[in-house]
């Protein structure tokens, strides 16, 4: 039986503050990407060499974080994030961009994993409810980080934005001493403990091995919104800068309303089911954006399908926690992520190549296309993901 000592509050603190930097980075690095001369390749790109370098480490400093205090790696991560996003603003750096992408890749998703094995040693009612709290918690920091970022954007410079998305983290890093330390059961003698065996165990279970697969495909969905909508908000559809941050925080909030209830709904009336509503309706949803030609237009297909897509993840992530041995949860939510990164890693050099061949919007309707896979998925699943 796990332990925990002191409030939970400052983690639900740290979350929000990790929200709130990646919401707040959400729709300025593109931008300031472009306002440097990259072009849509050369983004495409960039968004690629991130999530290479996340699949390659994630699993990694998942599995490491069963056998390491958690909250070293939360602040490992954060603190990276902090000064390597710093390094971004200097312009002795700029030819460098690539390699930061990738070294901060490598070093900030330390901060995933170890933030979801947290959430499932902390909870104290159901697994699905707790997820969804730290879903919308991080969501409540998204509201308000695209629009901080993309005022301070307009009002000084996109350099401007970076720095106060460095000194955030520097107080997420900070607090997360205060954190509650969780003491778990020691090993059972015999039981395998490198990293390898540990992962071969985890994949051995057929129901983990169908949630590994499953986030490939959300991500490639969620790739084209988080890296791409901000481009077309701005460039096709005519949006401001700070239109653009209001567009996403709007969409937020619908995603911090919704999450919790499809939580709660889904400890009472099975995870499948709901998992599978929502991947019909984002995939409706993406369709929508598709066609939408002006501002309004935009942001309502957007908060419609932020209300769909923002409870899948948790929900998936519940799903895992309750199929996963406690002893391997760090290591079963970095995999998990890595196949995350894998979706992200995949997509960009074909989001980038529709969008200069045939036309932006059509990569909304790719984006959708994808998530018919992951319905299939579920479905021919759908009864050993239930139980």
């Amino acid at each position: 039986m796990k332990r925990t000592t002191g409030s939970t509050l400052p983690f639900y603190g740290v979350i929000l503050l990790w929200g709130f930097g990646s919401g707040l980075l959400l729709p300025v690095l593109p931008l300031y990407a472009r306002s440097l001369g990259f072009s849509i390749e050369e983004w495409g790109l960039l968004v690629t060499v991130y999530a290479a370098s996340t699949f390659i480490f994630e699993w990694m400093w998942g599995a490491l974080s069963d056998r390491v205090d958690r909250r070293a790696f939360i602040a490992a991560g954060l603190l990276s994030g902090a000064a390597l996003t710093y390094l971004y603003t200097l312009e002795a750096f700029t030819p460098f961009l690539y390699a930061l992408q990738f070294v901060r890749g490598a070093t900030f998703i330390m901060v995933g994993p170890a933030v979801k094995a947290l959430v499932s040693d902390l909870n104290s009612g159901g697994i699905g409810l707790s997820m969804g709290l730290y879903s919308s918690v991080r969501r409540l920091g998204s509201v308000a980080g695209p629009i901080v970022g993309t005022l301070i954007a307009e009002a000084w410079s996109y350099e401007s934005a970076l720095h106060v998305y460095t000194a955030v983290y520097l107080i997420g890093a900070l607090m997360t001493a205060m954190i509650p330390k969780v003491v778990t059961p020691p090993r059972v003698e015999g039981e395998a403990t490198s990293i390898i065996k540990d992962s071969k165990a985890l994949f051995a279970i057929r129901p983990i091995l169908v949630l590994f697969a499953i986030p490939v495909i959300v991500y490639m969905g969620r790739t084209v919104i988080g890296s791409y909508l901000p481009i077309y908000a701005q460039e096709i559809v005519g949006m401001s800068t700070v239109g653009v941050g209001v567009l996403f925080s709007v969409g937020n909030i619908a995603g911090l309303l919704t999450t919790p209830v499809f939580g709660w709904l889904s400890d009472r009336h099975g995870r499948a089911s709901v998992v599978l509503t929502c991947f019909l309706l984002s995939m409706a949803a993406m369709f929508g954006i598709s066609l939408a030609g002006s501002p309004l237009q935009l942001t309502l297909s957007l908060v419609f399908f932020t209300m769909c897509f923002s409870p899948l993840t948790p929900l998936l992530l519940a799903m895992l926690a309750d199929a996963t041995p406690r002893s391997l949860l760090g290591t079963s939510m970095g995999i998990y992520s890595t196949f995350e990164n894998l979706g992200i890693a995949l997509t960009p050099p074909i989001y980038s190549l529709i969008w200069i061949s045939y036309a932006p919007s059509a990569i909304f309707v790719f984006g959708a296309l994808t998530q018919v896979l992951g319905i299939l998925l579920l479905l021919t699943t759908r009864k050993q993901s239930s139980n």
